[in-house]
């Protein structure tokens, strides 16, 4: 699958204003704990691929990357994003704010799941607010997904932390 994801994101790059290379960072969840009592992963390592269709300060502009890492309950997920944000230019670091949405796979868990040993991967996706500092090459970014129920699928919000290094 990651082979197929590589061949479909390729010709992008060929375009792309800015590239980067991501290494996740940490997340905040609402709750301390997860549905069976544990600690949420808090650390959620994880390496990734950005790239951006950037011109220009004080105009819209589009983004997408994909990113492998561990998540809240230490699985690991592959997440692809994409997003439109604005970017503002300002004399030591520049901020871009926007909604990124991302659509995935990873172990979901239902309420029929007693512990982390269950649940099953599936398709996932979230969509939320967005904010990224730029300094040089360095790219800091906050994405805020928030939390939902629906039936027995039962979330938590959280902000999610990445960082990048511009090639």
């Amino acid at each position: 699958m990651i082979k197929y994801l590589l061949l479909f994101l390729l010709p992008f790059a060929i375009f792309a204003d800015e590239q980067r290379v991501l290494l996740t960072g940490f997340t905040i969840h609402e709750h301390d704990n997860d549905r069976f009592g544990e600690k949420y992963n808090a650390f959620n390592y994880g390496a990734g691929y950005e790239y951006t269709f950037f011109e220009k300060y004080n105009s819209l502009y589009f983004a997408t990357n994909a990113l492998l890492f561990n998540d809240s309950f230490k699985n690991p997920q592959l997440a692809v994003g994409f997003g439109h944000a604005y970017r503002f230019h300002t004399a030591f670091i520049d901020t871009s704010v926007g909604i990124s949405g991302f659509v995935g796979v990873k172990k979901i868990y239902t309420d029929e799941d007693l512990n982390r040993n269950g649940g099953e991967y599936g398709f996932t996706g979230g969509v939320g607010p967005t904010l990224n500092f730029y300094y040089k090459d360095f790219s800091v970014n906050f994405v805020y997904v928030p939390g939902f129920k629906y039936k027995d699928l039962d979330t938590t919000g959280f902000l999610f932390t990445y960082f990048g290094y511009r090639f």
